[in-house]
């Protein structure tokens, strides 16, 4: 299953009661402060956008590097950030309680209930 940003968007409306574009406009807002967010500081300053529950956007800062082991000798790799979009593990967990009705232990294994 995919789920599209428009049927997101269309199915965030009919939930709502709203205007898919005032939905929309929303999302552009958010999409647009996050963007500001991640491109408008210090590279070095690490970032951690959490823009839903359970879910983060993180930027981290690598120093420019050379390589010079193995196959990658005398290459050089300029200083640059680095994003990722992640899910908290408590997030993940939640999901499969829900899809298998299960129950974590201490060690992070699953139960049946």
């Amino acid at each position: 299953m995919t789920l599209t940003q428009d049927t997101l968007l269309k199915k965030i409306a009919d939930r709502e009661g709203i205007d898919v574009t005032m939905v929309r406009n929303i999302f552009k807002s958010a999409e647009d402060i996050i963007f500001d967010c991640l491109s408008s500081t210090t590279p070095s300053e690490p970032i951690r956008i959490k823009c839903l529950k359970g879910v983060q956007i993180e930027r981290t800062y690598v120093e420019e590097k050379k390589y010079s082991k193995g196959m990658f000798q005398n290459i050089d790799c300029p200083e640059h950030v680095k994003t990722n979009a992640k899910l908290s593990d408590y997030y993940n967990g939640q999901i499969n309680r829900t899809l298998f009705d299960r129950e974590t232990e201490n060690g992070g294994c699953y139960v049946q209930r």
